[in-house]
């Protein structure tokens, strides 16, 4: 992950307060805050494991809060998903960021911004529009910890505009039958989350643990659940961050990003 230094000329202007920030192997680019809310490596993660596992469905794809479009972004220009993804995104300033970045990437057409709240899916989307719904919903429950008095964060971080439920029953309503939806959550919350999809017959198909070291307890989990059909649950290998691969990662992970050439050569 890189940002822009301002020592070079931008692609596009950056308004007051923002950078322009990149990701992944393919030159995405986004604009963010610099006292926002800014992205994780949860958003690669997530956009290669429903990329990888979710091959097998079909378009279009959908992301419930899609923030500075990372994700979708990633999966269009890296992963090579067809699309098109419709990102949708509750916060204007933050769409406006998105539509700004779409643009600067030159994927329009293929992610196609939205402006909403997925607590009103129903509104926005037909009924089974989508073969795949994609999600890195905030993670804090409303009443946990303290909630950041920057709006921006509280509403991407904490569960202040939507919850673990609101964000399984937008999935449910836009995903077609057999249609998949990929989430990642806190290891903590495995339990609840499968339940709340059990609850809405969504299936978890894959399950997958992030552990920052081999030999450290997970601290993420991705999951992806079917609508209505129950194939079984697979459960993956492990995905470990770091270790000893290029730019501290692990091989997998690193693959995944854009690791200076000095790292990747030890340097």
């Amino acid at each position: 992950m890189a940002a822009s230094d301002g020592s070079a000329p931008l692609a596009a202007p950056l308004e007051d307060g923002e950078t322009l920030d990149s990701i992944g192997t393919a030159d995405v680019r986004v604009f963010q805050r610099r006292t926002g809310y800014r992205f994780t490596l949860d958003a690669v993660l997530l956009a290669h494991f429903a990329a990888t596992e979710g091959g097998d469905l079909p378009g279009p794809v959908l992301e419930l809060g899609a923030g500075s479009g990372v994700v979708s972004l990633l999966l269009v220009k890296q992963f090579g998903v067809a699309g098109p993804v419709d990102a949708l995104e509750l916060q204007p300033a933050v769409h406006g960021r998105l539509t700004r970045a779409v643009a600067l990437n030159g994927c329009e057409g293929r992610v196609r911004p939205v402006l909403g709240d997925l607590r009103q899916a129903r509104t926005l989307f037909a009924p089974g529009a989508y073969g795949q719904v994609v999600s890195n919903p905030p993670f804090r429950r409303a009443q946990a910890g303290v909630v950041s008095p920057d709006a921006e964060r509280a509403v991407s971080k904490s569960e202040v505009a939507c919850d673990a439920p609101s964000v399984v029953a937008a999935a449910r309503h836009a995903l077609r039958p057999g249609g998949g939806v990929s989430l990642v959550y806190p290891a903590a919350r495995l339990a609840e989350v499968l339940g709340v999809l059990a609850g809405a017959r969504l299936f978890p198909r894959v399950l997958r643990s992030v552990h920052a070291r081999v030999d450290a307890p997970a601290t993420r989990f991705l999951v992806q659940a079917l609508r209505d059909q129950d194939r079984g649950l697979s459960v993956r290998a492990p995905l470990i961050v770091h270790g000893e691969g290029p730019g501290g990662y692990s091989a997998e992970v690193a693959a995944l990003m854009d690791v200076p050439l000095a790292e990747r050569d030890g340097g």
